[in-house]
């Protein structure tokens, strides 16, 4: 049970929950059950103006009706026992209440993780304990053979994949662990013989390469837990924000393409050593790497020249899923370790996109679903109930910041929640805001820009094109350089000593790259003749979409307008659907069949793309 708070405390029993929250008088129910982890939705910060923060009190006395109750809620919400959690305050006694599904906060703590549904352990890395006769005068069967025959009996299988490693290291192995040893499998192919029984230490590592950021995850495959796992950004960035520069960069000469290539696999033995030390395990004890990512970071990892992936019909240079030793290509685990690239789709719709639908099992859905993937290159997958069919939107940067004149990504400083409201206190607009890590703002990302857009197009402050209308006073409004902009942070709250603004421009680059992925949404959905009303799930994955205010993105075109109990947030699915493959042959045949029977759709030739995308780079009607 969770105490809240000092003094006399109250039982508050969450009853659709199944929680006991204890908590002292005059506290707010808002408070109360955020101090006990129950994450209530607050987009106006607590002050009574944004109403997302409803509960119903089913028992109990609570304080008295607040104005902003009173006028948010209305008399028929109120008659049903509606309160508002940041205005309705313990008083005394025992309380029984429940928290609406829209009032919670679904989403995922961290980019880092996603949905993963649970499978078999049955990895392709396996190891098989062996004793064997010593060697004598009257057997003098070779060193290799004799472990090969005793693996045989053992597994009851035969025609393992041998080549001249093995030879090598046998002899010394078999006499160091006393005639018995650990033969290390993938698939056949036998990876390397350890002296003694070592069965009971094997990892494998699953990897994200984002365009943005890199994940990896560190996996016992013996028990199947997950028990590392780091993340930093991609150091390609400085070489382009967006893949088709990184394309064009790689594609320059062969310098390029290497340069570009090292930093990945740098970044990658970074994120093992980190996890490796941090966990306590041997870097020879892991023995595969499983890597998911868009096509260009596919191809520029595995040293193939992404030219033709920039170039039309965008064809990549191969589908299916491809491995090779990780001496091969420099990364730090056994020597002879394997390094598996999952398969990808087309083009832009990479293996990240097909480990995003395998993580939330898409292809099992019993009516049509709909999964997003927001970010630099966003990646859309539909199933229709016939078929499975998948596009790409090159959004470009606006989402992670790049093109924002405050911009930034969702790291400490930036304003990452926004809620602007008629404050008839001082007469004016007035903006409430949320930090990343409490500190004083630097700067704005891209999930407090759909909040901005869709609280100015709300306020009536910027109309249907995104423009300031000029009939609008306020002092939140100001003009530099000729320019107009609306002050988010005034300077003396800043940690930049100046004032948090967004402009027209500002507003215009971030209309562009939510069009690029509305009309991707809507072309699917037109295709396949259904409405977003039709839509069983919209799975929202990725980094970006983990931090989004659903009715936010609706209100501003970005995703489509559609019951908000239909969105489900799956977090980071890439690394998931990886770390499945990792630990499941089965999955990683799931993988190869599903990037086969995806149907790909290419925007830029459809007949509807280009009167889509004019259509969503407006705001809708507001009703």
């Amino acid at each position: 049970m969770a105490v809240s708070g000092e003094g006399k405390a109250s039982r508050v029993f969450v009853k659709n929950l199944g929680r006991d929250v204890l908590c002292a008088a005059s506290k707010t129910f808002l408070d109360c059950l955020r101090e006990a982890g129950i994450s209530i939705r607050a987009d106006c910060g607590g002050i009574g103006e944004c109403g997302k923060c409803r509960i119903v009190v089913e028992k109990g006395v609570a304080s008295p009706l607040t104005d902003s109750e009173k006028r948010v809620l209305g008399s028929e919400d109120i008659s049903k026992g509606f309160r508002l959690a940041c205005q309705a305050k313990v008083v005394d006694g025992d309380y029984i209440v429940s928290v609406p599904h829209e009032s919670l906060v679904q989403r995922y703590a961290s980019a880092d993780i996603g949905f993963e549904r649970a499978v078999p352990l049955n990895p392709l890395v396996k190891k098989v304990f062996v004793s064997v006769n010593p060697a004598s005068l009257t057997d003098v069967t070779a060193d290799l053979d004799r472990i090969l025959d005793e693996l045989s009996k053992k597994t009851l299988a035969g025609d393992y994949d041998v080549d001249v490693h093995a030879a090598r290291i046998a002899p010394e192995a078999l006499r160091s662990g006393n005639w018995s040893v650990t033969v290390v499998l993938w698939r056949n192919k036998v990876l390397s013989i350890e002296p003694g029984d070592t069965t009971n230490s094997i990892y494998g590592i699953a990897v994200d390469i984002g365009t943005s950021k890199i994940v990896a995850h560190l996996v016992d495959l013996v028990k199947g837990e997950t028990i590392a796992v780091e993340s930093m950004p991609n150091p390609q960035a400085s070489y382009g924000a967006d893949i088709i520069s990184r394309i064009a960069y790689a594609s320059r000469d062969r310098e390029g393409l290497e340069k570009l290539q090292k930093l990945v696999v740098s970044a990658i033995n970074m994120l093992i050593e980190k996890m490796s030390l941090r966990a306590n395990v041997d870097r020879n004890r892991i023995y595969e790497v499983v890597v998911a990512g868009n096509t260009a970071m596919h191809h520029i990892f595995l040293g193939i020249n992404p030219r033709y992936l920039g170039t039309s019909p965008y064809v990549p240079a191969v589908r299916r899923g491809v491995y090779l030793y990780a001496k091969e290509i420099g990364v730090n685990i056994n020597e002879r370790g394997i390094v598996y690239a999952l398969p990808v789709v087309a083009g832009y719709v990479g293996s990240d996109a097909l480990a995003d639908a395998v993580a939330v099992g898409l292809r099992d859905c019993d009516a049509p679903c709909l999964l997003v993937d927001i970010g630099t290159n966003s990646e859309i997958l539909f199933n229709t109930g016939r078929e499975i069919l998948a596009c790409s939107t090159p959004a470009g940067p606006a989402f992670e910041g790049a093109t924002i004149e405050f911009g930034m990504r969702a790291v400490v400083g930036a304003i990452d929640q926004v809620f602007i409201y008629f404050d008839r206190s001082i007469g004016d607009y007035n903006v409430r805001y949320n930090v990343v890590g409490n500190a004083k703002p630097i700067g704005i990302c891209g999930s407090a820009m759909i909040d901005l857009i869709a609280n100015l197009y709300r306020n009536n402050l910027i109309d249907y094109r995104g423009r300031f209308r000029e009939d609008i006073k306020t002092k939140r409004i100001v003009v530099d350089n000729g320019k107009k902009k609306f002050v988010v942070a005034w300077s003396h709250e800043t940690g930049v000593g100046r004032s948090i603004t967004v402009s027209g421009k500002d507003i215009n680059e971030f209309l562009l790259a939510k069009a690029a992925v509305a009309s991707g949404i809507n072309i699917l959905l037109k295709h396949a003749n259904i409405s977003a009303n039709d839509l069983q799930k919209i799975f929202i994955a990725g980094s970006f979409g983990t931090h989004i205010n659903i009715e936010n993105a609706m209100a501003i075109g970005l995703l489509p307008k559609a019951d908000a109990r239909k969105f489900v947030f799956v977090g980071n699915t890439a690394i998931s659907g990886a770390k499945m493959a990792l630990k499941s042959s089965e999955i990683r045949r799931e993988f190869e069949d599903l990037a086969k029977s995806i149907r790909y759709i290419e925007l830029s030739a459809h007949p509807l793309f280009k009167q889509e995308f004019v259509q969503a780079l407006y705001l809708p009607r507001q009703r």
